[in-house]
Parts: structure tokens; C-alpha cells; sequence
């Protein structure tokens, strides 16, 4: 697929590696130097230097014949002309980055007219998964698939799990309507076997049954309080919908933001929270608000380092779970390693809705795992592909590759090696990420097809 991007920061170079890893035709344009040499020397497309919304660039050859024009500049209104322009000159479906509030809810209606197929809000997308884990019963990140039948769920292992710890995975004492797809240790992913021995401060994915891994995870994970009081450090984007999400709630939110221009117009738009004009990397603020108090700490500031170190200290003073906004996919081992308890990366999360919406309605969901060594899929598989109608010991599926679950005919199935995949099946697969475009090939999602 020929394919042209218009912007080249932080989620534009995310883009560019996932569609240049599917094989796609990539064209980058970019207004800045600096950031067009750096994609040059990293990536091998054509770039183009120049401002991406105007008819002369759109219409020469080497973008007009793109099957695909994807904006994500810092512009909301240079990529919704983008788009438009686009559009009207023959390039088939767009996609644009809209992250103003007000732009982002006023198009939902009439994207379509302006000629733009998806918007992308990273920011919004962030804070709505900040959400979804704030809210959720035990203190584990789980992931829905299969309409929510089947849930992908991390657990880091401690001395005191004793079901778990210092146990071959053969030996486990878990329903076997789930699997242990994948460890993660000391910063590196691996597919396990029956062999393998969980290890303290070992991460392990869980695939199964919604029903199986609830009880698995109630058994190794006290259930949590209701999220009542939240201190939120960031009144970006992301703080704004976040706040804005978990007031409605009626959770009591106190947001601290450094900018007093910016903290009048989030009292403006947020009068339920509590906005409060300081700096909050001063432990001795956050001491006097009482974040020990605080059922959540959420740092979401446009710094990782400053996210993670404050979400660290924020839960030695007493913060019952932290989270922390991470862009740079490569901090997630210190993540890990450092106690905090969930970092979002709003790049991932678009490059996963992007990718989706490329495929269709063939690859159902995807998550990018934080680390960016795994993938987690869900697709169909479409007919005549070659999976069909073969054992899956006999399917040639190469190691570093579990099929976790199959969903046929509104039942689900955690497959042995006689199993057979039969077409119009719904899968969903854990895959070390060089492996992805093998499985889509062999389910017949052809990896670049539109």
C-alpha cells in the first residue's frame, strides 16, 4: 500500500515504524530540517520537506497516487485541510490527528463531509484507558478481547504468591480454560513452555477465559477500594479529559498544573475538580495535599522522567496505585523495575487504532505491549488462507507465537496441538513482534492489505 504521512514528531515516527514493518510505500512529509534529516538517516522512505496541506505537495506524483494520506502534525487545522485537500484529489481515505476538545467532539458528526475517514486523539485515547484501569476491581492490567469473552491480564509475581512463585509452569495450579503466553524478565519477553520456572519479579501474561482470569487474579491480588480521590500533576490534554472523565464519576479529582493561564481555563471547563496553581514535582506540595490520602496518583506531564520519578514517590508516601504518562516505549523495563503500577504511552495506543483501521474489519483489536517486544492480536481468519484446515502442530506457526484463544460460533476454545483453525475463525494471538506479519500472512490478512 502506498501510503503518505504528514508530520514527523513523537506519534508520526511511531507510525512511519509500524507501516514500514507491514511494508507499506511510505512517503514523510515534514516542514522541519532537522526532523526530515533524522528521518532520513533512520528510515528508508522518501522524504519530502514542506508544509503537507497545501494542493502543490498533495498533488505531486509522488503523493497523489497514495491509497492512504495520514496527518498527525502539532496542527489541528493544517491536518484536517490536509485531509480535505486530500480527499478532493483522489487519494481515498484519510486519517487526521485532532486533539482540541472542542474540535475533536464537534467533528464526530461531520468527519465524513470534511473528507477525513478516522480521527486520532491520542490524548483523549490516553485518558480514557487511564480510566478503564482506575476503575477496574483488582489491581491488574487486563485487556478485552473477544467482545470481552477472553482477557489478557499481567501480573508481577512477588515472594508471597505463593501459587505462583518458584514454579514450573507444568506445575501450576490454574483452570485450564487459560494459558501463560508470555513471561517478561528483566526487560526482555519470552514464550514460554511447561518447563520454564516463574521467577519473583517475574511478569506473567495471562490469556483465557474472562470468568478464569478474574478467579485466578482475585486469588493472587487483594481486591481494590473504589477509586474516590485522585491527584492528577498535568492539566494538558490529557489531565483536561482525564479530570473532566472521572468527575463525571463523581470522583473527587485535585489537579495540579504549573501554568496559571492555563489553570484559569481548566476552571473554568473543569468547576466539579479542584485546580490548583503549583509546582508539582515540590514533595512538600504534594505532602501538604495529601497524596497519601489519595486513592490514585496520576502524573501525566509532558516529561517521562519527571512522570515515572513522581509516580515512584508518590506511592512511597502513600498513593495506593500510581500511574505515569511514559512516551518513550524503552523506559518501560524501569517501569517495571521502579514499582509504578501502569504507564500509558499515547503513541502506541495510536499506532495500534491506526493499524486496525488500515486492516479493516479483519484485524479486530491489537495492543502494542508497552515494551514493544509483543503484540497481542485479534483477528479473523479469512478464507483459503493457509492456517485453514490444519492441526495446529502442523500449521508451520513459528516459535515466539501462541494462538491463545479461538472464538467459534460465540464459544470459546484455548487450542491444544490437534486442534484445527477452520475459516471465519476469530483468534486471538500473542506474538514477539517480528513475528506479526507472519501470523496476519498465514490468516490471511496479507500484512499491507487495505
Amino acid at each position: 500500500m502506498k501510503t503518505t504521512l504528514i508530520g514527523a514528531g513523537k506519534i508520526g515516527k511511531e507510525i512511519a515504524v509500524r507501516l514500514l514493518q507491514e511494508g507499506h510505500d511510505l512517503v514523510i512529509i515534514e516542514k522541519s530540517e532537522a526532523r526530515l534529516q533524522k528521518i532520513e538517516e533512520d528510515f528508508d522512505c522518501l522524504c519530502i520537506r514542506g508544509n503537507g496541506s497545501t494542493a502543490k505537495i498533495l498533488s505531486s506524483p509522488d503523493v497523489a497516487k497514495s491509497d492512504l494520506l495520514i496527518a498527525v502534525t502539532n496542527s489541528d487545522e493544517v491536518n484536517m485541510i490536509a485531509c480535505m485537500t486530500a480527499k478532493q484529489l483522489g487519494i481515498p481515505r484519510t486519517v487526521a490527528r485532532i486533539r482540541d476538545p472542542d474540535y475533536a467532539q464537534n467533528l464526530i458528526i461531520s468527519k465524513e463531509a470534511l473528507g477525513i475517514s478516522l480521527i486520532i486523539n491520542p490524548e483523549f485515547a490516553a485518558a480514557v484507558e487511564i480510566n478503564r484501569f482506575l476503575t477496574m476491581a483488582l489491581p491488574v492490567h487486563m485487556e478485552p478481547f473477544a467482545r470481552g469473552k477472553v482477557q489478557l491480564a499481567d501480573i508481577t509475581v512477588s515472594e508471597s504468591m505463593s501459587l505462583l512463585v518458584n514454579k514450573k509452569l507444568m506445575e501450576l495450579d490454574i483452570p485450564p480454560s487459560l494459558l501463560v503466553v508470555a513471561i517478561s524478565r528483566n526487560g526482555s519477553m519470552l514464550i514460554p513452555t511447561g518447563q520454564d520456572v516463574v521467577l519473583p519479579g517475574d511478569t506473567i501474561y495471562l490469556l483465557g477465559h474472562a470468568d478464569a482470569i478474574n478467579k485466578i487474579c482475585a486469588r493472587v491480588k487483594k481486591k481494590r477500594v473504589r477509586v474516590q480521590n485522585v491527584m492528577l500533576l498535568g492539566g494538558g490534554r490529557i489531565g483536561f479529559y482525564l479530570a473532566k472523565r472521572l468527575c463525571a464519576q463523581g470522583m473527587k479529582v485535585k489537579l495540579i498544573e504549573q501554568d496559571s493561564e492555563r489553570c484559569r481555563e481548566l476552571a473554568e471547563q473543569l468547576p466539579e475538580a479542584f485546580i490548583l496553581c503549583a509546582d508539582g514535582s515540590d514533595l512538600e506540595l504534594l505532602s501538604h495535599e495529601g497524596v497519601k490520602d489519595m486513592d490514585a496518583f496520576v502524573s501525566v506531564t509532558g516529561l517521562d522522567e519527571e512522570n515515572l520519578l513522581l509516580a515512584l514517590l508518590a506511592k512511597q508516601m502513600g498513593a495506593k496505585r500510581v500511574i505515569a504518562k511514559v512516551s518513550r516505549p524503552g523506559y518501560a523495563p524501569l517501569v517495571e523495575q521502579l514499582g509504578v503500577d501502569y504507564a500509558i504511552s499515547p503513541r502506541l495506543i495510536t499506532a495500534s487504532e491506526v493499524l486496525r483501521f488500515i486492516k479493516g474489519g479483519r484485524l479486530l483489536s491489537l495492543s502494542l505491549l508497552l515494551n514493544e517486544k509483543a503484540e497481542v492480536l485479534e483477528l479473523i481468519v479469512q478464507p483459503d488462507s493457509k492456517i485453514v484446515g490444519r492441526p495446529l502442530h502442523k500449521a508451520g506457526l513459528p516459535a515466539g507465537m501462541i494462538i491463545g484463544t479461538i472464538m467459534r460460533d460465540h464459544k470459546i476454545i484455548i487450542p491444544k496441538g490437534n486442534d484445527i483453525i477452520k475459516e471465519h475463525d476469530r483468534l486471538v494471538v500473542f506474538a514477539l513482534c517480528h513475528n506479526v506479519n507472519i501470523i496476519e500472512a498465514m490468516c490471511g490478512l496479507g500484512g499491507v492489505s487495505a
